[in-house]
């Protein structure tokens, strides 16, 4: 069995796009700038790609304010072989 993976989305870094200008939420998501937490919460990335990969465990011990981020799933389909 395999744990589920996850990107960490700062929400204090990250900017958002008004979100009533886009039809589809997803056309909303490209338009805004998110920023990622580098692997081992070792400072930030606006590349998906340089983002760390977290397990829900991770998740358990990252500290922060209540709000200040959120996660974003990867698919099995993302992750490269020695990625995690």
């Amino acid at each position: 069995m395999t744990n589920r993976l996850y990107r960490i989305i700062c929400l204090k870094r990250s900017e958002f796009a008004a979100r009533d200008e886009y039809e589809y939420l997803s056309d909303w998501l490209k338009a805004c700038n998110l920023v990622y937490w580098r692997p081992d919460r070792r400072g930030y990335t606006s590349a998906p790609e340089g983002a760390g990969l977290y397990t829900s465990k991770d998740l358990d011990d990252c500290a922060g304010d209540t709000g200040d981020w959120i996660v974003e799933p990867v698919n099995s389909t993302q992750v490269t072989l020695g990625e995690f």
